[in-house]
């Protein structure tokens, strides 16, 4: 559900439409369900589209809260759910904020905040699983996974703020380019690394960062490509062609998923540590 209004927020961010309404919270003077959004068309569709998805996450979110604290949900999921529903309102907060402000910077904070709120909604799905009551046992002595565990996700979270910087300030493409590169790298060592540990969930983490990483690469050469245009082959780079807008709104949206996975690793990689220590295997 969460996709939603992120896939149109990156919409939104590319089209430039992130100003097709000069007012807030209200679109062209009209409530946000009473505004004809089926009859909009352009900047205006994109844009209250994303202002009704964002609508939605948070009734979602709060049927989330009332689930978790009427059904017995632990005390921790209970706290998850509230600090994720405080999220979701201090994001549509920002929203409002980038509209009546007119900033940038707003706008940059509101897409870093909202990567945050997507990895704190990906976490509180995987704690309400099944396989999250079985954390994998067994002790992981290599140095390399704990080295990757602390600083991995923080790698990969830098690299998704330099590319919103590039998004909505304009600046910082060369870091970007090397953060491209050492996310690759690294994601290249998480893989292995997973491997082996000797731990099914841990490999099965693993694999998912492998993917996202590589999609993620893929979909970095594809922005490249049809906004710069690659002379020797031909290829022209024309402004909000389809296949720009495709690419740069996928690079976002995947980018959150390649900070989700890499966060959702360092925990399973922490809760195996936490799980060996309570079955008495690791001496006192």
């Amino acid at each position: 559900m969460s996709l939603a209004p992120i896939g149109l927020g990156s919409l939104v961010t590319t089209l430039g439409a992130g100003m097709a309404f000069p007012d807030w919270p209200t679109s062209d003077g009209q409530g946000m369900l009473a505004y004809p959004w089926l009859q909009s068309s352009g900047d205006k569709f994109v844009e209250h589209g994303h202002r009704l998805a964002g609508m939605l996450v948070g009734f979602c979110s709060i049927g989330l809260c009332a689930a978790a604290w009427l059904g017995g949900s632990s005390k921790g999921i209970r706290y998850a759910v509230v600090a994720v529903l405080l999220g979701v309102i201090v994001q549509g907060l920002l929203g409002g904020l980038r509209v009546r402000l007119d900033r940038q910077f707003v706008a940059f904070g509101h897409s870093v905040f909202g990567c945050l709120v997507f990895v704190s909604l990906w976490m509180v799905s995987s704690a309400t699983s099944r396989r999250w009551s079985h954390a994998e046992e067994g002790l992981i002595h290599s140095k390399v996974v704990w080295f990757l565990a602390w600083g991995y996700p923080f790698l990969v979270l830098i690299q998704y703020v330099f590319g919103g910087v590039i998004r909505h300030l304009g600046s910082m493409l060369h870091a970007h380019l090397i953060g491209a590169g050492l996310v690759f790298l690294f994601g290249s060592c998480v893989v292995v690394s997973s491997f082996k540990t000797g731990h099914e969930i841990v490999r099965r983490r693993g694999i998912l960062i492998g993917m996202a990483v590589l999609g993620q690469v893929c979909l970095g050469l594809g922005v490249w490509l049809t906004k710069f245009g690659f002379a020797p082959a031909g290829l022209v780079a024309v402004q909000h062609s389809l296949p720009q807008v495709v690419a740069r709104s996928l690079h976002t949206v995947v980018g959150m998923a390649v900070v989700a996975t890499a966060v959702s690793w360092s925990v399973t990689i922490l809760r195996s540590k936490i799980a060996t220590e309570n079955s008495g295997l690791v001496a006192s």
